[in-house]
């Protein structure tokens, strides 16, 4: 029987013929008259510098205006039916638009990055972001609002996987689950923000002001993004760019190497030009399927947890504002996590941690259930989901751009993204019937729970299935997009 070994990264195949010449350190700089010298393995061995610091700081800022322009709009949303003239329901159907429209900018745009860069398709996103959310501020109708929503959702539907894909390009192999996972948790962080932005701002500057502040973000960003951060050395290398253009982009990371190195080139798409298509290719179908399932049974937990106050209220008689003083504890739980969760990857494997992390959600949420609203082992047990239910998914987020190759990994953290958020659809149905039928707080968190049990149980197939898909591509030839 197969055993269960992730993060095997340091033996993972790599994705570029190698050379002699790769074996040398990172410390020790080659010299333009040496042979090719493998970019991949100078990426995967090289320690994080200030160049990836810097990167990953500007990629985090990145997701976190994400993460606050489609946390703002639910915020202000009272707000803006008001000043129209509209009921708040007629409004929230126009809201839905705008994350039906992040899944459909993952699968439409998330190529693109794989194709035109990394860093060329975050400029072009971040500005016609900002044009999208400033349209927002001048809309005067129901279906205004919706139409310019569901535009900005697609955009930032694109900017996620171009992030995450960036990031995973220039870490190494000790660190990329560690760097991954601080970009993704931008988008949680920037929810949090807008919240606290709300409170502190709304009845100074108003909605529009909300909305002008998410508008000039994405602005502001594009100038560090223009100085601070590289292209990807693998897209470029892929590209036929010249020495000079990767050196530059590794010098930028703090990676030193001379001018004139030549370097071996990476994997290239296989010939087909679908995105689905490759990333079901290459032995990867059973791998991406069950990953798929496994994000998808994240997201269900993560929305139901979400959703956990009408639970309460319904069935407990709790307050929504009591109930909110708790959850905001369980929100700063869910930041650690964000935050942590690549680094104890990293430590201990992607799958034990996923598995861990699922199994004490579970536990959490079914406590949740059975202690007494207010006691301390309730305080306990929903500080102790926030942390795990939101740490589940961030550990299945980080898998994406980690395992697939770098010639696919936008496409694939955009096509994961896409079917979580459809897949995920099931909780607010999932919830009605629970509410509908009267099944009371425990029935409906042990409800809860389930999701993550799958999680459990999917993250040791997950693990063997990446192990025969790594052998598998191993012993096939290179092959190149001719």
């Amino acid at each position: 029987m197969e055993r269960w070994n992730d993060n095997g990264d340091d033996k993972m195949p790599k994705f570029m013929p190698r050379s002699d010449a790769s074996a040398a350190s990172d410390e020790a700089v080659p010299s333009a008259a040496d042979s090719r010298i493998d970019l991949g393995d100078r990426l995967d061995n090289s320690p994080v510098r200030r160049g990836h610091v810097l990167t990953v700081a500007t990629l985090f800022l990145v997701l976190l205006i994400d993460g606050y322009d489609l946390a703002v709009t639910g915020q202000i949303l009272p707000v803006i039916a008001s000043k129209l003239g509209v009921p708040t329901a007629s409004l929230a159907g126009a809201f839905a638009l705008q994350p039906m429209g992040q899944a459909i900018g993952g699968l439409l745009l998330s190529s693109l990055a794989d194709h035109f860069g990394r860093k060329r398709m975050l400029i072009a996103l971040l500005a016609l972001f900002s044009i999208a959310t400033l349209m927002s501020v001048f809309a005067t109708s129901v279906a205004g609002f919706g139409v310019t929503r569901f535009i900005a959702g697609v955009l930032g539907g694109g900017l996620l996987p171009a992030a995450a894909s960036l990031a995973a390009d220039i870490s190494s192999i000790k660190r990329r689950s560690t760097l991954v996972g601080i970009v993704y948790a931008g988008v949680a962080i920037g929810s949090v923000g807008a919240s606290g932005l709300v409170a502190l701002a709304l009845d100074r500057i108003g909605w529009k002001g909300m909305y002008l502040i998410g508008a000039l973000a994405p602005l502001l960003m594009i100038l560090p993004i223009l100085l601070l951060v590289p292209e990807s050395p693998l897209h470029l290398a892929r590209i036929g760019a010249s020495s000079t253009d990767i050196v530059g982009a590794l010098r930028k990371l703090g990676i030193a190497v001379e001018p004139g190195t030549r370097f071996g080139e990476p994997e290239r798409r296989s010939g087909s030009h679908f995105s689905l298509i490759e990333i079901f290719g290459h032995h990867r179908a059973l791998f991406t399927a069950a990953l798929w399932f496994a994000c998808i049974c994240g997201q269900i937990c993560v929305n139901l947890f979400g959703i956990s106050a009408a639970f309460f209220h319904e069935f407990g008689g709790v307050s929504v504002a009591s109930y909110a003083g708790y959850a905001s504890m369980a929100g700063g739980a869910s930041i650690v996590a964000g935050l942590s969760t690549g680094f104890v990857i990293d430590r201990f494997g992607r799958y034990r941690v996923t598995a861990a992390y699922a199994l004490l959600g579970a536990l959490s949420l079914v406590g949740l259930g059975v202690f007494p609203f207010g006691t301390a082992a309730f305080v306990a047990a929903i500080v102790s989901a926030g942390f795990f239910v939101v740490g589940t998914y961030q550990s299945l987020n980080i898998v994406t751009p980690v395992v697939y190759p770098a010639a696919l990994r936008s496409a694939a953290v955009g096509w994961k993204g896409a079917v979580s958020r459809f897949g995920s659809s099931a909780a607010p149905l999932i919830a009605a019937a629970l509410l509908a039928r009267q099944m009371g707080v425990t029935v409906a968190m042990c409800a809860a729970a389930v999701p993550l049990l799958m999680v459990v149980l999917l993250a040791p197939v997950l693990a063997v299935l990446e192990r025969r898909m790594r052998a598998r591509a191993s012993a096939l030839p290179a092959r190149s997009d001719e």
